[in-house]
Formats: C-alpha cells, structure tokens, sequence
C-alpha cells in the first residue's frame, strides 16, 4: 500500500521511530434518512472541505458542474434502498506514539 509507506515516511521524517507508528484501514459509513442530492447540499452548506471547493469553483464558475458531478457520485456509492442515504467510505487509520 503506498499511501502507508508513505505516511510512514512522513512521520519518520518529523521524528517518529518507525516502530512508533501503525496503521489499519478503516471504514466510516455516512448515514443519513435524506437522499444523496440532499446529502451533497448538507456538505454544501457545512463541511468545510466542500465548502471550500465549492467556493473555489464558483470563482471559476463551475459550481453547477461540481454540484451534478458531486450527486451523480453520492447516487453511485449510495447503498441505501430506502431513499436515504448510506456510502461506506475506507480510510488509512494512523497512530503514532511520540
């Protein structure tokens, strides 16, 4: 896995003894009764992250662009078969003991 090799090599670099640090991917499932287009406008509205990006496009105007792209993706990672909303989403968990 690259990512870990390099995110030990980063922490390494700042100090950290290699055998100080462990990883484990992980797994976070968002959850939510609304629908995935809902969903995206919740991160629109409160995530800074996509705050942040949808901030970036507007300067270029390309918000609309980043809005259908952003449901079309929550609409193909969406698991629910209720109308809601549910898309696991895997992550490189990281300790580090200093």
């Amino acid at each position: 896995m690259g990512l870990e090799n390099h995110v030990i090599e980063r922490f390494t670099a700042a100090g950290v003894p290699a055998g100080n640090i462990s990883t484990a991917q992980d797994t976070y499932t968002f959850k939510t009764p609304t629908p995935p287009a809902a969903y995206v406008a919740d991160f629109r509205a409160y995530y800074g992250p996509t705050m942040n990006a949808f901030a970036a496009a507007e300067q270029n105007g390309r918000s609309a662009e980043l809005q259908h792209e952003l449901e079309e993706l929550f609409e193909r990672q969406n698991l629910s078969e209720n109308g809601g909303t549910t898309i696991p989403a895997t992550f490189l968990r990281v300790t580090a003991n200093v």
